[in-house]
Order: C-alpha cells, then structure tokens, then sequence
C-alpha cells in the first residue's frame, strides 16, 4: 500500500515492537524490601540500541543522597565503578530563582539527582534514555529528566546527560543510592525500536 500503513497494521506492528519508537517492556522491579540496587542483567542488547529506563517513588534509605546509574560488561556479575563515568544535569526548585548547574568527571556513577530527601513522600520519579549499550565500538550515553524531592522537603526538577567514555559492550544497568538502601519504589526497563 504504497508505506503508508492502515491503523490496524500500525497496531499489529507496535504490539509486536516493531514500529519505529514503540516500547517492548523488558523487566519491571518493584522493591518490597530496602534493597541496594536494583539490577537489570537481561537487557535485550542485541536487539535495542536504545533503552529506556523509568523510575518511580523510589525513597533512598538515608538521607541526602544522589541516585547513581551504572553500567557492567559482564552480564551484572560486576558493575563499573571508580572513576569511570562522567554526567552533567541542571536543576531548578527549591525556593531558588535559577538553575544549578552539577558536573564531574572521573565519577563513580551517572548522577541522576543529587541530595534526595528520604522522608515519607521525598521520592523519586524520573525517565532515563540509555544509547549504544550493545556496540562495542562505541561510547555508552545516556539522557535524563526527572522531579524528585530535596532533602529539605522542597520539589527539584532536573534534566541532564551522563556518559561512560569506553568502548565496550554493556549488557546490564544498575540503578542505586549513593549510600545506602533504597527503602520503597519501581524502575521499569523498555526497549526503544527504532525506525
């Protein structure tokens, strides 16, 4: 029909994830019980080059803390730690009438927030795009954009981007507090087809 699919076709095609930008849902973790991190070690790499990371209402255990990304490229038996990943976001909030800006090199994880409270309802919720994981030739990217609460009980909105400047095949995500448990909450993994 000359590319132009019907709405029954564009259906059919997404339910199966295979419509440029629809979502297979990979794996979902729901914490039940303070946990450390929440791994995800099947990430269907060999069919996404983009992946998109969601979460909700996680509360660290302790208070103040960054909520950190990592990657491994051994299937999860270890992640990337050290000195191995660099980020850079902005935030707005908290009764300040500008943007801040937060940035580093040579960190121990991507930064997704920074300094999040860990009373009732001081949660986190946010979205992250994770590219290339799979391509041994390239760089490991990853964007973001979130609202969390500060460890002052304020409202914080963030975006930013984060990279893990080698070369290699990351097959498995890791998401955590900077110390500490993450008492409550869900992150939500999703493959991204492309067109």
């Amino acid at each position: 029909n000359s590319g132009v699919f019907s709405v029954e076709e564009a259906l059919a095609l997404q339910n199966v994830g295979e419509l440029g930008g629809s979502l297979e849902h990979i794996e979902t973790q729901t914490i039940s019980s303070a946990v450390a991190s929440l791994d995800f070690t099947s990430i269907k790499g060999g069919k996404y080059d983009v992946h998109l990371l969601q979460i909700g209402n996680i509360i660290p255990a302790t208070d103040s803390q960054p909520t950190l990304l990592r990657f491994s490229n051994d299937g999860g038996s270890s992640f990337e730690a050290g000195t191995n990943y660099e980020y850079a976001f902005q935030n707005g909030g908290y009764g300040s009438s500008t943007f801040e800006e937060h940035k580093s090199t040579g960190t121990s994880g991507i930064n997704l927030t920074n300094n999040t409270g860990n009373a009732t309802n001081e949660t986190i919720n946010l979205y992250c795009y994770i590219y290339n994981a799979n391509d041994s030739s390239k760089y490991t990217f990853a964007t973001y954009q979130g609202v969390w609460m500060f460890a002052t009980g304020e409202m914080v909105m963030n975006f930013g981007g984060g990279a893990y400047p080698t070369a290699e095949t990351i097959n498995a995500f890791q998401v955590l507090i900077g110390s500490g448990n993450m008492s409550q909450g869900f992150a939500k993994l999703y493959g991204v087809k492309q067109i």
